[in-house]
């Protein structure tokens, strides 16, 4: 971990409960127990596609039944903000309290130590630098319509982004939604 100015730098992604399918028009259920199951794309949403990601995001908070365990966690922070570069680069900063800086500012400091790669629609990989770095696999969805979710009080609105991390056996670990 890297620590910078009254915030921490991790090896974080951006993420969101969202579904797995591979397929145009078919998605996986996000129940993490409904296994290989099909159900079919809402219409409100689609898979991420490389340029989706490109640009700064910041954390919209909202109630998730995919929720981070550690207390110590950087997900837990209340502002957070990530930026994905054009060139595979992947930064994001996260604090207690809002941050001073604009993140343009925040990030152009901070070192290249994560990338990025998407091995299809939808599936984003996230790797520290180095022989010893560890991955992440995120599936990310784009958001096309704007819609209220009760279930989690939150309004997706029309280009946010719901990302999900994915456990070694494609669980639904965590989920996130981001807003530019």
């Amino acid at each position: 971990m890297v620590k910078c100015v009254g915030f921490r730098v991790v090896l974080v992604l951006v993420a969101l409960a969202v579904p797995t399918g591979s397929e145009a028009g078919v998605q996986a259920s996000t129940d993490p127990g409904a296994g290989a199951q099909r159900i079919a794309a809402k219409p409100y949403s689609r898979f991420c596609k490389p340029g989706d990601v490109v640009g700064t995001w910041h954390l919209v908070k909202w109630t998730s039944d995919y929720q981070f365990k550690d207390p110590n966690a950087p997900y837990l922070l209340p502002y957070q903000v990530f930026q994905f570069s054009s060139d595979k680069i992947m930064k994001s900063a996260h604090s207690p309290k809002p941050f001073e800086k604009e993140p343009a500012k925040i990030f152009k400091t901070m070192p290249a130590l994560v990338t990025y790669a998407f091995d299809r629609d939808g599936m984003l990989t996230i790797k520290a630098k180095g022989a010893a770095g560890g991955s992440e696999t995120w599936h990310c969805v784009a958001i096309t319509e704007e819609r209220a979710d009760e279930k989690r009080h939150a309004t997706f609105k029309k280009g946010d982004l719901v990302m999900t991390l994915v456990g070694p056996n494609g669980q639904a670990l965590y989920a996130r939604q981001m807003r530019r």
